[in-house]
């Protein structure tokens, strides 16, 4: 099967049929090759964005109101807080199908 390519904007979403597409070829083997080895978990931890900058996503500030014992708990686990709690977020709108995250 050939590669298909599409350019998009920071900030696109993909359409329904680009997410269909997506969705089929993750369902297809991989094929895994000398020129294309499969990689350990390591090397994958290993990996950096080449432009850290241009994967960073726009953030919006708002008031929301959490749980004082929520909140509490996620300020326990030290500096980087407010991430884990974005990053918590997004698991629960991509588990509940709201959204389809860009990365």
């Amino acid at each position: 099967m050939a590669i298909k390519t599409t350019n998009m904007n920071p900030g696109d979403q993909p359409t329904k049929e680009q997410l269909r597409e997506i969705e089929a070829a993750a369902k297809r083997p991989v094929k895994f090759t000398e020129d294309a080895p499969k990689l350990t978990e390591k090397e994958l931890s290993e990996f950096r964005p080449a432009n850290p900058e241009y994967y960073r996503p726009r953030k919006s500030q708002i008031t929301l109101r959490l749980d004082a014992a929520l909140v509490d708990a996620f300020k326990s686990t030290g500096k980087g807080y407010q991430t884990k709690i974005n990053e918590a977020l997004w698991r629960g709108a991509l588990s509940m199908g709201i959204v389809y995250k860009q990365q």
